[in-house]
């Protein structure tokens, strides 16, 4: 086997990998952020900036679109192209730079106690997502 076939073979995996990983994240980010699971980040975020019943509607919407993105980077993931996807995963790759903004830089802010080493695995984490995201539209990945 070739370099360049044993190194395709490999970034192919990592490539399924990455877009399952993030599909079953976003999943599980969207549902705790609908049932307002108090260790879910969508709160957290939302609630670092806004209260009442704005950030409950705005906690919603960043939960509906992290579902949806999950499912539709699980359908193209499987080979279905729905027209919709594509643009999907740009709202929710600009949505996801914003909460990111959110989470790993307004909160950190508001709350001076915040462990280094504890947010940048945070900021790894939703960083690694973002990049997911992004490789989940026929533009830069699938």
């Amino acid at each position: 086997m070739s370099k360049s076939n044993s190194r395709g073979f490999s970034s192919s995996i990592g490539l399924v990998l990455l877009n399952l990983s993030v599909a079953v994240y976003l999943f599980a980010t969207g549902i705790m952020g609908i049932t307002g699971s108090k260790g879910g980040e969508i709160l957290i975020a939302v609630n670092s900036i806004f209260s009442g019943d704005f950030a409950r509607i705005l906690m919603i919407i960043i939960s509906v679109l992290a579902i949806a993105a999950g499912v539709f980077i699980l359908i193209r993931f499987f080979g279905i192209s729905i027209s919709i996807t594509e643009i999907l995963l740009i709202i929710l790759a600009i949505t996801w730079l914003i909460f990111i903004l959110m989470i790993d830089i307004v909160y950190p802010i508001n709350n001076k106690g915040i462990d280094f080493i504890a947010w940048l695995r945070s900021f790894g984490s939703h960083v690694m997502v973002l990049a997911g995201i992004i490789l989940g539209t026929r533009k830069f990945g699938i």
